[in-house]
């Protein structure tokens, strides 16, 4: 496992600002934002244009294996409000969501689950927006 993350500097723009919207909100779970606040801030920021394909970035579509049980899942790194996990919707806010976000395939992550901590190896990212010309700005 590494510990790099490499983000998009208009990911970083865009998550920058939901840790600050939802801060406020009563029904936030503060651990989570300020998880994703830690992992943001660490990351290495690059120009959309040069992210290469094989990175997570936000609204990517992804192929996991978790390494436990040996199951593959594919999977969308979300905004909050686009989480749905049954249709394979992950929130960025979620910890493996977070766990995923700027790795890229062949890497794996651990995250915190209800039964303890658990691994994933990122197979493939099967889309990625800034690949296919997508949040460019």
């Amino acid at each position: 496992m590494r510990n790099e993350i490499i983000l998009t500097e208009v990911d970083y723009v865009r998550l920058n600002s939901l840790i600050y919207r939802l801060l406020g909100k009563d029904n936030q779970d503060i651990r989570a934002l300020n998880f994703l606040n830690i992992e943001i801030k660490r990351a290495k920021k690059i120009y959309p244009k040069k992210i290469m394909p094989d990175f997570v970035t936000m609204d990517s579509h992804i192929e996991v294996k978790f390494l436990e049980t040996g199951k593959t899942k594919e999977l969308k790194l979300v905004y909050p409000q686009n989480a749905n996990y049954e249709d394979g919707l992950i929130s960025v806010l979620s910890p493996l969501g977070c766990a995923l976000l700027g790795f890229k395939a062949g890497d794996s992550v651990a995250f915190e689950a209800t039964g303890g901590t658990q691994i994933v190896r990122i197979e493939k990212v099967l889309f990625q927006p800034e690949a296919n010309g997508e949040d460019l700005l």
